[in-house]
């Protein structure tokens, strides 16, 4: 590739912003494309060019979007990253993954802007996580579908601690948001007791463990009925809205909105996400919470006799288990 033209030109310029400092990212020219020293410098010099194969290495080790860097930004094409963590046999790059997720959320707490919006199928993480049982049911689901691990039965599902302060202090920089509004598919507790009772049946999981879920789902449900009769936040005092919907939600749909953040999650792999910071993105999942949100009744504070009919429901599902 002509070391002259403006992709070329750019592409070296992002490179020196991902490692500012010449050692560093000489060192790692040296790792990832299996160079010695002398090879490294002289393309760093612009005396040899990178090849588009080089190109393309360093871009997938270092995390650079060849789309944005050659100007591809049509409105057919914007840029999305799954991320995919291992949250069974976990290793420092996925611990990496979760530190950089919840680095951004305490970037964002206490600004007075701060939003959170989501629609789903599923229990948002924010909510679940402080349940050691319950969770650990998520990641046995996560582990049994995931190529990524071999599927292990549900009491030897071990959630490492260092795991576990990351899940919890997410939900604590959630509580700190200053807006949240939920959209419920009115079955999401349905599909989680027909889950737990398929794997039950299949001795997946013991009968002790289902009892101990069991009861931390009435536990979840009790914790459910304060939040919307208070309509905030216990510890910190933040406003929550949650709504329910009578129409099915294929997945859950999530986005982020302060001052200087437009952030979009579309739930992939159970407890993996899509994650996109494009401004188009964040605008039609925005948008599509927004519909969903419209065709549901809130039950927070108001809409009395539903909420406890809602709950009421749940509690009768829950104790089929």
């Amino acid at each position: 590739m002509a070391a002259d033209s403006i992709f070329y030109q750019k592409f070296i310029s992002v490179l020196h912003e991902k490692i500012s400092h010449k050692g560093p990212l000489v060192n790692s020219i040296i790792e990832m494309l299996d160079i010695d020293k002398d090879a490294a410098y002289r393309r760093l010099r612009g005396e040899v060019s990178f090849t588009f194969t080089e190109i393309c290495k360093i871009a997938k080790h270092l995390g650079i979007s060849i789309d944005q860097i050659a100007g591809i930004d049509s409105i057919l094409r914007k840029p999305c990253q799954i991320r995919i963590a291992k949250h069974v046999n976990t290793s420092d790059i996925d611990y990496e993954l979760f530190s950089d997720y919840l680095e951004i959320l305490k970037s964002v707490m206490y600004n007075p802007d701060t939003k959170l919006m989501e629609s789903g199928n599923m229990l948002p993480y924010y909510l679940f996580f402080d349940f050691d049982y319950f969770t650990r049911f998520i990641l046995f689901m996560w582990n049994q579908s995931s190529s990524y691990a071999d599927a292990h039965p549900y009491h030897k599902i071990i959630i490492p601690e260092q795991l576990r302060e990351i899940q919890k202090e997410c939900c604590l920089c959630a509580r700190h948001f200053n807006s949240t509004i939920y959209v419920w598919d009115s079955t999401i507790f349905q599909r989680l007791t027909s889950n737990i009772k398929y794997f039950s049946n299949l001795h997946f999981i013991n009968d002790e463990d289902v009892l101990l879920i069991k009861k931390e789902l009435f536990e979840i449900i009790d914790f459910l009925e304060n939040l919307t009769i208070q309509g905030k936040h216990k510890d910190t005092g933040k406003e929550i809205s949650i709504f329910i919907s009578e129409t099915i939600f294929d997945t859950n749909y999530s986005v982020i909105k302060s001052k200087n953040l437009r952030l979009t999650f579309i739930k992939v792999f159970l407890l993996n996400a899509s994650v996109s910071l494009d401004e188009d993105i964040f605008n039609e999942t925005e948008a599509w919470i927004r519909s969903q949100k419209r065709m549901s009744t809130l039950i927070t504070v108001s809409g009395e006799k539903i909420r406890t009919s809602f709950f009421e429901t749940q509690r009768k599902i829950i104790d089929t288990l």
